[in-house]
């Protein structure tokens, strides 16, 4: 094979990738046999592992996500990526659905508070925003993972992909929740919301006790309401700065009254 020019870096290379920095020795003119191309790959890369870890996550998650850390990764889409394809996917749907209607159904009462209007607004922007707090919160939820199970083998850096595939198959659920949404009568959608809030919960659930499934029962039991207690107080803890923000914005905007006057 003759000698080729990198484009990229300007290193002289005799086969089809540059030794040097691994771009394609031959480019071509831009055209339309290259968007085909591109096409083509794209959507045999996504149908080669995505679905596939989808599937396994939904049928065998503790098998798969060990299999993962053990090495056993080809057919495995990445999961960093996975956590973000899904983020953007969800986030994209979660606009789509009127959540203005859901917050409406649990303060119905008082509604015609304009505090809790603005309180409306708050919620209904973390509701739509489900996604972003997924990835956001994987740093914190992987240690309290990592402190809860330490003494049963994986890392810190491994608890974050198993996190990572957690928080995937919570946002695939999620994906699917956001669809029904759409079609859910608006007087159904408190309800229909907390019923997919214990599913998603139970997710979590069941994709740590399969994963630990060879340890003592009583032992494993434990670790899963330590983690989760855990989790309840990180949300606890969020959720009073949140409110003394929020009561903070209020009495600064002049919504309520500074207390005492």
């Amino acid at each position: 094979m003759e000698n080729i020019l990198c484009k990229n870096c300007q290193t002289t290379t005799g086969g089809n990738f540059c030794s040097n920095c691994g771009q394609k020795a031959k480019t071509l003119r831009l055209d339309w046999q290259y968007i085909k191309d591109e096409v083509k790959y794209t959507i045999l890369h996504v149908n080669k592992g995505f679905f596939f870890t989808l599937k396994e996550l939904y049928t065998r998650p503790g098998d798969t996500i060990n299999e993962f850390i053990q090495g056993k990764r080809i057919n495995h889409y990445k999961p960093i990526l996975l956590l973000f394809v899904l983020a953007g996917i969800s986030g994209f749907l979660s606009l789509q659905v009127d959540m203005n209607a859901l917050m409406q159904g649990y303060n119905s009462q008082t509604l015609n508070s304009k505090a809790m209007m603005e309180y409306n607004k708050a919620m209904t922007w973390m509701f739509s925003h489900y996604a972003l707090f997924e990835i956001l919160a994987l740093p914190i939820v992987s240690f309290l993972s990592w402190l809860s199970f330490k003494k049963w083998g994986y890392n810190y850096i491994e608890n974050i992909i198993i996190n990572c595939f957690a928080g995937g198959q919570r946002l695939v659920f999620s994906i699917i929740s956001i669809l029904l949404y759409l079609v859910v009568p608006k007087e159904a959608l408190v309800k229909f919301s907390s019923i997919t809030a214990i599913m998603t919960f139970g997710l979590t659930v069941w994709t740590y006790a399969s994963l630990y499934k060879d340890k003592p029962r009583t032992a494993l039991i434990l670790r899963i309401l330590l983690f989760l207690f855990l989790l309840m107080l990180v949300f606890f803890i969020f959720l009073v700065i949140f409110t003394i923000i929020f009561m903070v914005y209020l009495i600064k905007a002049g919504i309520v009254p500074m207390p005492g006057k």
